[in-house]
């Protein structure tokens, strides 16, 4: 009766299965402790929702993936209860148009750009430095010029 609702949001809010079914155990625990605590039947699909949104929210915090967007795309992500089909192709296009803008970057610039911001598992920046082939003292230098870049690139489009 909760996994879909679970489920949806933590696929909403674009995690993997794994991370999805890591998320579930948590809220269904969470659940279990404080099921106490809980004053109405009727609300316990809205408080296993809210204790969803707020695990995930939670990962992902730990996960660092929040801390490398701009404040307007976790609005746009995490703000919205229902995802209409306008909300998901107004962040698909806006994805797009990044990414696009990225593709105009040189290729140094793409790379360090994906290690550091896209890549589903953060790297540090030893691991960066060799998998690109440059000093780690050079990559947060590099980074602010490649996102100068991209600024750049992106302004240019509009």
């Amino acid at each position: 009766m909760l996994d879909p609702i679970v489920m949806s949001i933590c696929f909403g809010m674009r995690l993997t299965r794994d991370e999805s079914f890591e998320i579930r155990g948590q809220v269904y625990l969470l659940l279990l402790e404080n099921l106490h605590k809980l004053k109405s039947r009727d609300k316990l699909l809205a408080y296993v929702s809210t204790m969803t949104k707020r695990e995930v929210r939670e990962y992902l915090r730990k996960s660092n993936y929040l801390n490398y967007m701009s404040t307007d795309i976790k609005e746009a992500i995490y703000s919205r209860d229902i995802w209409t089909p306008d909300v998901i192709l107004e962040i698909s296009e806006a994805s797009e148009d990044l990414m696009k803008a990225m593709a105009k970057l040189d290729l140094l610039s793409f790379k360090l750009l994906t290690a550091l911001f896209l890549d589903r598992q953060p790297s540090s920046y030893e691991s960066i430095s060799q998998r690109l082939g440059i000093p780690v003292s050079s990559i947060g230098p590099t980074r602010i010029r490649c996102l100068k870049k991209l600024k750049k690139i992106m302004g240019d489009k509009k």
